[in-house]
């Protein structure tokens, strides 16, 4: 179920979504020409370098978009290859990355202009349609948490501010539905509710195989409720972070019949 005409997580406008990302290209931009290209970022098999690629190629991904060529998979895990074949084409020494990236930037912002005001038409991957704000906030998140890789290879403070992370959870919740697991059973019934500090209560519940991905509703009944702070929200979602991982950044359960149902609802979900 991919039915993004319901309320968002949040309201953004243009103009806030142009000078957050404008200063998170600005912050990716001066870390990824310090770093060490060749410094392992942890839990990856990749390296600082291949990261900037990666960060290119997902710039270039959009743009191809708009030229009617485009690089979406149908299958989540489809991703990862995509991912691989389109950084090793891309690969060159960093500062020429960064060049490339700081020289697409004000196509990428003029493109942002022009959707700026789209409902949920816009393609993305696995068949998912999502708004104007979800292609912005979605690359906000490539630099803001690629940028955080490369700072912990580096061992760089790298901030995630938590407006820009309740932002990027807001275009999660629009294509977490395309990304639920095909191999989950069909009888999978588990409702969480979310409360995140500036945000408007989501529902998030598994049924049927599908995900249902909305506002919360006075008559909803969830499992579990759930408190947590936006950049603990998104880096859950992103399947990052693990849930002992949450709850030590601040996830709390505050409320439900059956909380424990909770712990399970991320292995619904392949991670996007």
């Amino acid at each position: 179920m991919n039915n993004t005409q319901v309320a968002a997580l949040v309201d953004a406008t243009r103009y806030e979504l142009r000078d957050r990302i404008a200063q998170a290209l600005a912050r990716f931009d001066r870390l990824a020409r310090s770093a060490d290209p060749l410094a392992q970022l942890p839990g990856s098999t990749w390296t600082a370098q291949q990261a900037v690629a990666h960060v290119l190629t997902i710039a270039l991904r959009y743009l191809h978009e708009q030229q009617g060529d485009s690089r979406l998979v149908a299958d989540p895990r489809e991703l990862n290859v995509l991912n691989q074949n389109e950084l090793e084409a891309a690969l060159a020494p960093v500062s020429e990355l960064a060049d490339q990236i700081q020289a697409v930037a004000p196509e990428l912002d003029a493109l942002f202009d022009t959707v700026a005001n789209e409902g949920p038409v816009l393609p993305f991957h696995c068949g998912a349609h999502v708004d104007g704000v979800t292609w912005q906030t979605n690359w906000l998140g490539e630099l803001l948490l690629h940028g955080r890789d490369i700072a912990r290879a580096a061992k760089a403070p790298w901030e995630l501010p938590e407006r820009d992370m309740l932002l990027i959870a807001r275009g999660l919740m629009q294509i977490a539905p395309a990304y639920v697991r095909s191999t989950i059973p069909s009888d999978t019934d588990i409702c969480v509710a979310i409360n995140t500090p500036g945000a408007r209560p989501y529902l998030i519940h598994i049924h049927d195989g599908i995900g249902e991905v909305r506002v919360r509703r006075p008559n909803d009944r969830p499992d579990a409720v759930l408190r947590l702070p936006a950049s603990t929200l998104t880096q859950l979602l992103y399947q990052r972070i693990g849930q002992l991982t949450a709850a030590r950044r601040g996830l709390r359960v505050v409320g439900g019949r059956r909380p424990w149902r909770a712990f399970k609802l991320m292995s619904c979900f392949e991670a996007p």
